[in-house]
């Protein structure tokens, strides 16, 4: 694993170093440019500020896509060494798990998740941040509904819990050919194609054989025969 990690450095390390020699490809062309044309040295200021506005803001979108996928395997590691060694046993304790992670690992400015909510259909439940009211929601029947309806991310419109509008989320959470729940998220903004696609992914290949897996350790528990 030590392996894996140095390489993922290094890639890193390699779309940085070359996003930097890009960046200043582009600025000393533009600035000499500019010189060359006696515009007023404030303009050139302006231009310059202009460019570092831009390049930051690339920059941060280019850092979440490029170190989203190793943060997301490292810290999600935790939660399934939680499970193996029995800490989380329950569907309730893995939603409260899951929960705080969505909330804490998706925090950049183009992809924030400020409220998340997972619902599971075998015990009928649906578990929700502690600071989001159920009330801004649709009613649960009908997220499950929406939820056995498809197997892509769907916008489920706009909602206001702190005063601030909101964009609601639903991902239909699928194993094999059987919906077992969904995740609700709720962002800053409205998510482009990309965003719901790593949404999609998340539930894909990190989520729904975990959720499963804590159904049936729940259903053990309880002595119950598992299906």
């Amino acid at each position: 694993m030590e392996t894996f990690k140095k390489i993922n450095r290094i890639q890193r390390n390699l779309v940085l170093i070359f996003y930097i020699a890009l960046c200043l490809a582009l600025i000393i062309p533009v600035w000499t440019l500019f010189t060359s044309m006696k515009v007023p040295y404030s303009v050139d200021i302006i231009v310059v500020i202009l460019f570092l506005v831009i390049f930051v803001l690339l920059g941060a979108y280019s850092y979440l896509i490029v170190f989203l996928p190793e943060r997301l395997n490292r810290n999600f590691d935790i939660i399934r060494n939680k499970i193996a060694l029995g800490e989380i046993d329950n569907v309730e304790k893995f939603s409260k798990e899951v929960i705080s992670f969505l909330i804490k690992h998706f925090d950049y400015i183009f992809f924030d998740i400020e409220y998340a909510g997972i619902g599971v259909r075998e015990f009928d439940a649906l578990y929700l941040s502690d600071d989001l009211n159920k009330d801004f929601l649709p009613n649960k029947e009908k997220l499950f509904r929406i939820a056995a309806d498809s197997e892509n991310p769907k916008f489920l419109g706009t909602i206001k819990p702190l005063e601030k509008k909101s964009y609601l989320y639903l991902v239909p959470v699928w194993f094999y050919e059987e919906n077992i729940g969904f995740i609700i998220v709720v962002t800053n903004r409205k998510l482009g194609n990309l965003f719901k696609g790593i949404l999609k992914d998340f539930e894909n290949y990190y989520f729904d054989d975990q959720l499963k897996l804590v159904i049936r350790l729940s259903k053990l528990k309880k002595g119950e025969a598992y299906q």
